[in-house]
């Protein structure tokens, strides 16, 4: 019986030492943090100043997406918890976005492309932002003055998974350029857009 106790002790031990794979964090679950906002690890720990922050974007040949959500928003929950949780969309914002989440009611200093500083809600009353989440893709510097203006789209709430995903791909790839339409883009690409969906999650649950 001791060896059995002594046995148990030391898995224990190793478990917590080292944990098994199944114990570690996963890139596709978001954690609910103190402030009652969802993150994921991989989110840009930002400065809040968004012309630094599309400089790394492009750097790293990214887009900047600047995602704006409030406390108890249902909707900024669901895209946490069930967009950005797919496998597909997750990979792609990951591997093709800069991801800088700010609050619509925060008090946190944000310095806009024009070189204004503001307290997040104060910045997001300039920006007009009145629902959440409100999400802005800038695929490069174009000269405006605030992010707004500089935005290639403007995501206006939680999509479903795959008109998420066809925004995504119509920002990142600039198809918006040639075909300014989304609507048009999305209904063309819907077939491939859900086969791409259903082979990335067969793929991650083996």
């Amino acid at each position: 019986m001791r060896l059995i106790k002594t046995t148990l002790i030391t898995l224990l031990a190793l478990i917590f030492i080292n944990p098994i794979p199944w114990a570690m964090a996963d890139d596709l679950a978001p954690t609910l943090g103190d402030d009652g906002h969802y993150q994921f690890d991989w989110y840009h720990q930002s400065f809040l100043e968004l012309a630094d922050d599309l400089d790394e974007a492009l750097a790293d040949d990214k887009v900047l997406m600047v995602m704006l959500v409030q406390k108890g928003c249902i909707y900024c929950k669901k895209v946490a918890t069930e967009i950005l949780t797919e496998p597909l969309v997750n990979e792609y914002v990951k591997s093709n976005f800069l991801v800088v989440q700010l609050d619509i009611f925060g008090s946190r200093d944000v310095t806009d492309l024009d070189g204004e500083t503001l307290a997040e809600n104060e910045m997001a009353a300039k920006w007009g932002v009145v629902f959440t989440p409100s999400i802005y893709f800038v695929t490069e510097k174009t000269g405006e003055n605030s992010l707004p203006k500089a935005a290639a789209a403007l995501m206006p709430g939680a999509f479903m998974r795959g008109t998420f995903y066809g925004m995504l791909e119509w920002v990142k790839t600039e198809a918006y350029k040639t075909e300014p339409r989304f609507q048009k883009y999305y209904n063309d690409k819907f077939p491939e857009i859900r086969e791409k969906l259903k082979a990335a999650k067969a793929a991650a649950n083996g």
